[in-house]
């Protein structure tokens, strides 16, 4: 094992699945995913299959790529995007329709009739009210009006679903509300939950993930200085669970100044990373 990575696996502090890396990787497991979603829908799924682990996509040069947590599919070819959502965010709706237009042109061919687009769903999980009524669930499908004022299903089976872990209306399962608690407060009080508490435990002991895990941080600090440094730091934003890394900022400089001081990263590229000038971040750190 490497200095650095000897130094990164020090840093390490245990996350929960609300950490959307976490999740990703907590889903990346088939006996973890499907009953999530199961629990979520209120439907059983024969099986899943996962095209890509943490699908990337980027259609083009100037477009805004996105990583989606976990992209699978259903035995009816019904494509699930299941993002985890800390941070609050007013562009959330707006989001969930960009990521949906993604999945869209990822599935179709050029020249492909619009008949081969798959049945979508884009879920968001989150551990806030993203409306603001307190319902557990938020389905949100196309319509169209009538002149009597009545609405009738436009069939282009894209639907998005804003699950409130922190809800309280609606009806559902009692398996949702205690996954839901599991999420929000960590408490496994079923079978379900408590296999998804031990995978997450599982992981955080995991010596390679762990490393892996700090890496993505420091790149994610170099992300954002960049995206600063273009103008596109709301945009970056969005996709990156802002609140929460916030709150981590100080723990990732505070890591950088470890490995400037094992001799691993020179002061210059450090201060790069937090994206500070260099005599004022190695002097902050004392």
């Amino acid at each position: 094992m490497t200095n650095i990575e000897k130094i990164l696996l020090e840093q390490f502090q245990p996350v929960t699945i609300q950490d959307d890396l976490m999740f990703g990787t907590v889903m990346g497991d088939p006996e973890c995913c499907k009953p999530f979603l199961e629990t979520i829908l209120g439907t059983k799924i024969q099986k899943i299959e996962y095209p890509e682990r943490q699908k990337s996509i980027a259609l083009g040069v100037h477009a805004k790529s996105i990583r989606m947590d976990v992209y699978i599919e259903d035995e009816e070819h019904t494509v699930y995007d299941v993002e985890m959502q800390t941070g609050r965010n007013r562009n959330l709706p707006r989001r969930s329709r960009y990521y949906q237009g993604m999945i869209d042109l990822n599935i179709l061919a050029k020249g492909e009739d619009y008949v081969n687009l798959k049945k979508s769903l884009v879920i968001f999980v989150c551990t806030f009210d993203p409306f603001g009524h307190d319902e557990y669930i938020y389905r949100c499908g196309e319509y169209y009006q009538l002149s009597d004022g009545s609405y009738q299903p436009l069939g282009d089976d894209a639907w998005k679903i804003f699950v409130n872990a922190d809800g309280h209306k609606g009806n559902v399962s009692d398996e949702f509300k205690a996954l839901m608690r599991y999420i929000m407060k960590g408490e496994a009080e079923d079978s379900y939950t408590r296999t998804l508490e031990k995978k997450v435990m599982t992981i955080n002991n995991n010596d390679d993930w762990k490393v892996s895990y700090m890496t993505w941080a420091i790149k994610l600090a170099d992300e954002r200085r960049e995206a600063r440094q273009e103008g596109r730091e709301e945009g970056r934003q969005e996709g990156r669970q802002e609140g929460r890394q916030e709150g981590r900022q100080e723990g990732y400089n505070e890591l950088l100044r470890n490995l400037v001081q094992a001799g691993d990263l020179s002061p210059e590229k450090a201060a790069q990373y937090a994206g500070a000038a260099c005599q004022q971040f190695l002097e902050h750190g004392k």
